[in-house]
């Protein structure tokens, strides 16, 4: 009996938003650990070289409207690992209810929480 790896379409499947969720938590704390920590620890390091380099840095920050997008992408990323990465931890400790539809209620609960810290985000690196 011969066991053919099977191809299975991530986008044929009906995946429920918990499992969106998950996947997109895993990306993003790929994206961390592969973008945003290493760019992160540059900044820093070029940062404070020196006080003319940092005074070069900030003055960019503040008038680069695409830095600041960067920044803001950056920060929207480890917030959104951070909220899934909560209710993924109450969901192991059992805080959360076990059942698909408590899963996806709180899964629309992280969503909300996050669109909304989403948006004070923007309003106050952007304006």
């Amino acid at each position: 009996m011969s066991t053919k790896p099977v191809f299975i379409n991530l986008f044929k499947i009906n995946l429920p938003l918990s499992g969106f969720l998950s996947i997109t938590h895993r990306i993003s704390g790929f994206l961390i650990f592969f973008l945003i920590l290493p760019i992160s620890a540059y900044f820093l390091s070029t940062a404070l070289d020196s006080p003319e380099a940092f005074l070069f840095f900030f003055e960019n920050l503040n008038n680069n409207l695409l830095i600041r997008t960067f920044v803001l992408f950056m920060i929207l990323i480890f917030q959104y690992h951070v909220f899934t990465g909560v209710r993924h931890l109450l969901l192991d400790f059992h805080i959360i209810g076990e059942s698909l539809s408590s899963s996806n209620i709180s899964a629309v609960i992280t969503l909300v929480l996050f669109f909304i810290n989403a948006l004070v985000s923007i309003w106050l690196v952007l304006l």
